[in-house]
């Protein structure tokens, strides 16, 4: 440096210059190997690190500046301030030094030269020297944002018991056009017995992606499609997640497929309709009708009675699983997918020693719907220990909503007796 009273802080620097030496760029102390950031550091300071000491560090009574440059390439460099002041003495033992950047540096995603300038006495002293580049990336998009995620493929459909038996991992597919889609994305899959959104934890995380091109393909343990005896179908959900750990919020639309995989045996007392029993007078025929008391529109019930013998007990502490499912024409011709309920509940010996109910609120997306001749199935399965150890028999009831009138047919509901599309 020129006009230097003092050591320069490295014996090679290039006059008030700004020239690069040999002196290492700083250390992003989160980043990973190519110099992502994950998000879970965007929400505090960047802690960075000063990696070697110079060649003449602040002594007693000296003091030296460090001010640090981030250049965005999407954007003019600039000075992080305030700068950080290094009062000596220091000495090699102090290295890696530590420092930060703000956190109002993190608030967009970018591509970032990050590095530093070293001045003697004030940070306006027009004598420095300057450090090697760090390379960096902030990522605040996650992959798909901004666009609807199409369903997922089931190249396999039916998904049967002896696909499973000979196939211990099922494919997958994932429409690989999303938006923002880069090297290292997980899908994260989840599977249920009903179309309905998730509420829990992903069923299966794929490993990250190798390709930002191509086919994906997500093999799925056996076991999943395993977890659903009794299920006419299973649906699919999935969220994309990228390598910084930004999790799309936005679920895909839903993927359908058969599937048929072994239940035990029925051995415990199939449930009931109470409703079919509530009014001998006017529903003579015991149909779920609004005609029921309660009616039909403000909740359908499925009672489990404990069983004698023949019939298993239920007993204290086990699970009880009641699925529901609807059919176009009673009693069980052509089951559809969207009518689909499923429930638990832990038994309890003594508040449960008469029975339990279940109940069926959400009655516009699972009720409504079946409004002429169709049909519903109760039944549930009984699992102790996390493992199943039987199911019931199943009960049917006729749903009907037609009442008699001249056309167009009217149909009953909370609202009156109205004709519906």
């Amino acid at each position: 440096m020129s006009g230097r009273k003092k050591h320069s802080p490295v014996s090679t620097a290039v006059s008030g210059s700004g020239g690069t030496l040999a002196l290492d760029g700083p250390t992003v102390v989160h980043a990973l190997a190519d110099g992502l950031v994950p998000a879970q550091y965007y929400f505090r300071d960047l802690e960075v690190e000063l990696p070697m000491p110079w060649s003449f560090l602040p002594g007693v009574g000296d003091t030296h500046f460090v001010v640090f440059v981030w250049d965005d390439h999407s954007d003019a460099p600039v000075d992080v301030l305030p700068p950080l002041r290094l009062d000596g003495p220091l000495t090699a033992a102090d290295f890696p030094y530590p420092a930060s950047i703000p956190q109002a540096f993190l608030l967009n995603s970018a591509r970032v030269d990050l590095s530093f300038r070293i001045h003697v006495d004030s940070p306006s002293n027009p004598s420095f020297d300057t450090s090697q580049l760090t390379a960096l990336r902030i990522d605040r998009d996650a992959p798909g944002v901004g666009g609807t995620l199409a369903p997922a493929i089931f190249p396999v459909d039916p998904i049967t018991l002896d696909y499973l038996d000979l196939n211990p991992l099922v494919p997958m597919e994932i429409p690989g056009d999303y938006r923002g889609r880069e090297e290292g994305d997980e899908i994260l899959l989840y599977f249920s017995a009903m179309d309905a959104l998730p509420t829990g934890a992903p069923s299966f995380i794929s490993p990250p992606q190798v390709s930002a091109t191509g086919q994906i393909l997500v093999d799925v343990p056996d076991t999943i499609f395993r977890s659903f005896p009794g299920a006419l179908f299973i649906f699919c959900f999935y969220r994309l997640r990228d390598r910084a750990g930004n999790l799309n919020p936005q679920f895909s639309e839903v993927a359908r497929a058969g599937l048929s995989v072994a239940i035990p045996a029925p051995t415990y007392l199939r449930p009931l309709f109470p409703q079919t029993e509530s009014d001998p007078i006017n529903n003579p025929n015991k149909w779920m009708t609004c005609a029921c008391i309660p009616p039909i529109w403000v909740g359908v019930e499925i009672r489990i009675n404990q069983g004698s013998p023949p019939f298993p007990a239920i007993q204290d502490g086990d699970l009880v699983t009641m699925r529901f499912q609807g059919y176009r024409q009673a009693p069980d011709v052509d089951p559809l997918p969207d009518i689909v309920e499923t429930q638990t509940h832990v038994w309890d010996g003594v508040a449960d020693a008469s029975g339990h109910s279940f109940w069926i609120r959400d009655v516009e997306r699972l009720i409504r719907p079946l409004r002429v001749t169709a049909g519903g199935e109760a039944s549930y399965m009984v699992s102790r220990g996390g493992v199943i150890i039987g199911r019931s028999f199943s009960r049917f009831a006729r749903f009907d909503r037609v009442v008699p009138s001249a056309p167009p047919p009217r149909y009953c509901w909370i609202d009156g007796n109205v004709p519906e599309p």
